[in-house]
């Protein structure tokens, strides 16, 4: 063996030590260095990727000479105890919540402090219109491709997470950009966990990891169980890098910890066209291992119907039966939860229909144990949007609201159902 090919196996061996399994199996961790005041960063041009080969000698001896990941500063812990006395909901819903008009407004009038919400999982949707993520910035490169579950054509559970969406890439050089300074310059997180899997579990996943623009650290996740690596530096950080130098991953989402207590945790995760019948094909299992604190939600709402009124060949019976299985699913993933379903405001062109599907939602969230609001009647009933229209409080396309008629709307849901927890 050469000089060079025997420094290039001691090389790799150190780099494969940079990742360590926790306590839980399903856990690894790498430690890294970032800096203290780490710089705005803007979203590179796509066609001018992330340096991105199979890691190459000279690479690898570089993130060798540095210290390694494993021995910079201690493990950070979290006592889930204390967020017991704090209100967690969990969102699941289409375009009229995924722009966070409507959940801003329905915080402010349950007078929770926005400032000290914070998410405990992000969806990876970043590359989706129409999504304000709790994020300050999110660059997604182009080799990344996004599943929906609500797209699924199966019947039967799929490993989605909770998010209903990923995103996977085996392109060398796919990178992921997250800044956690939001919604304050100076949010910070102790903690975050990439919840990952690979199609081919023995299969080799190299990834390059940076916060805060410190070094690089090269991480082998090679033949394992790690279904989540936690990325955790010396303090806490602001900014994540990620980029795929060898492999093939999917990414289910983010789940961050913070250094701040927060007051409230608000997990949306609506999506523009989503339908209800996403949760359908949940595996419910699969969602225990997503917490990082294991705390779950009081309240879990599912806000639909919209997308599903604009279905030329709608059937109430064939809804009816795919919100009945995602109603389930939710309900045994979460079986402390209040349960809120939110029906879909009233839109000129299936006025209708949107009040079939209200009163499917009344009469299933009966049947379920769960309150339904009904959006539609809130709103005034069946051609309710033509006078919203004239008070500027619905958009001329006579489908979505403006961001006065989603803080109404909020507003009337505040008042007709407790958002808190049984």
């Amino acid at each position: 063996m050469t000089r060079v090919l025997i420094r290039f196996a001691v090389t790799w061996t150190a780099l494969c030590l940079s990742v360590s399994a926790l306590a839980a199996p399903d856990i690894a961790l790498v430690q890294v260095i970032g800096q203290r005041d780490p710089a705005e960063f803007n979203c590179p041009n796509q066609r001018t990727r992330a340096t991105a080969q199979t890691p190459r000698t000279g690479e690898m001896a570089e993130a060798a000479e540095a210290p390694s990941p494993l021995t910079q500063g201690p493990t950070f812990r979290v006592d889930a105890s204390t967020h017991k006395n704090i209100l967690k909901i969990g969102l699941w819903g289409d375009s009229h919540t995924a722009s966070g008009t409507f959940t801003d407004s329905l915080l402010e009038a349950l007078r929770l402090p926005r400032a000290q919400t914070y998410p405990s999982f992000i969806a990876p949707t970043f590359n989706l219109k129409g999504i304000r993520h709790p994020l300050r910035r999110a660059c997604l490169s182009e080799d990344w491709q996004l599943a929906l579950a609500y797209r699924s054509p199966t019947e039967g559970p799929e490993t989605y997470a909770k998010s209903l969406a990923n995103i996977r890439t085996e392109a060398a050089g796919g990178f992921m950009w997250l800044d956690f300074r939001y919604p304050e310059a100076q949010t910070r997180v102790k903690w975050a966990d990439i919840h990952f899997s690979k199609d081919q579990a023995d299969r080799s996943l190299v990834l390059g990891i940076t916060v805060d623009d410190g070094p690089e650290a090269i991480v082998n996740l090679g033949p394992s169980t790690s279904r989540r690596l936690r990325v955790q530096s010396e303090q806490t950080f602001a900014t994540l890098r990620l980029r795929l130098i060898a492999g093939q991953i999917r990414i289910d989402g983010i789940a961050p910890v913070y250094a701040g207590k927060p007051q409230i945790i608000m997990d949306v995760f609506s999506i523009p066209g989503a339908t209800a019948k996403g949760w359908r094909v949940v595996n419910t299992a699969h969602l225990r291992q997503q917490d990082p604190l294991g705390v779950g939600y009081d309240v879990v709402i599912l806000q639909s119907g919209t997308n599903e009124s604009l279905d030329p060949d709608f059937k109430i019976g064939l809804y009816e039966s795919q919100l009945s299985a995602s109603i389930t699913r939710l309900k045994t993933a979460y079986p402390q939860a209040r349960c809120v379903l939110i029906g879909p405001p009233d839109a000129k062109r299936s006025s209708n229909t949107l009040r079939l599907i209200n009163d499917s939602q009344y009469r299933l969230a009966s049947a379920k144990g769960c309150t339904h609001w009904h959006w539609q009647k809130a709103m005034g009933g069946p051609g309710s949007a033509q006078r919203w229209l004239t008070k500027d409080w619905m958009q001329a396309d006579l489908l979505h609201l403006t961001p006065e008629g989603y803080t109404q709307s909020a507003r009337n849901l505040a008042s007709m159902v407790p958002i808190k927890p049984r």
